[in-house]
């Protein structure tokens, strides 16, 4: 149902559809902003504004998730997971910080675990944005021009 509001989102509103699913993929929504952005260059949106609203989307997004991690997260964290599973991700992020979110972003860790991790470690405001901004720009451009180029030579 959620899937089929989105994909109604992008058909009636374009880039701005795509800007919000972006925004809302690391708060608290389960599908991956690729999917739409998908559904947008196959709709034959500007691919290069495709890469700006939606790394914009979920940058600002990615903002919003920070202050809620930051007031919630480790609450939440403790009833989730074992301190020993908390301790070795708060390593993690200190040791890798900014490369380890890149890293991160491209595995199938869902983006909003990502988000919310970062904040509820207390990750360097400037430090997080730095990072969701880089992982977030160059995974979009990957998807979008791979997908620009199947489209024009398939």
């Amino acid at each position: 149902m959620l899937k089929e509001f989105f994909i109604e989102l992008i058909n009636k509103y374009g880039y701005l559809g795509i800007f919000i699913i972006g925004f809302t993929e690391p708060i608290f929504q389960p599908f991956p902003v690729e999917i739409f952005i998908t559904i947008g260059i196959m709709l034959g949106l500007d691919w290069k504004l495709i890469i700006v609203v939606s790394t914009l989307g979920s940058v600002l997004g990615g903002m919003v998730t920070y202050f809620l991690g930051i007031k919630f997260g480790e609450k939440l964290m403790y009833k989730l997971f074992d301190e020993k599973k908390i301790i070795k991700g708060r390593e993690f992020l200190k040791k890798w910080g900014i490369l380890g979110v890149i890293i991160a972003s491209f595995t199938p860790i869902p983006f909003e675990i990502i988000c919310w991790v970062c904040a509820s470690f207390e990750m360097p405001f400037n430090r997080y944005i730095l990072a969701i901004f880089i992982s977030r720009l160059l995974r979009h451009t990957i998807v979008v021009i791979t997908l620009v180029f199947i489209k024009n030579h398939i």
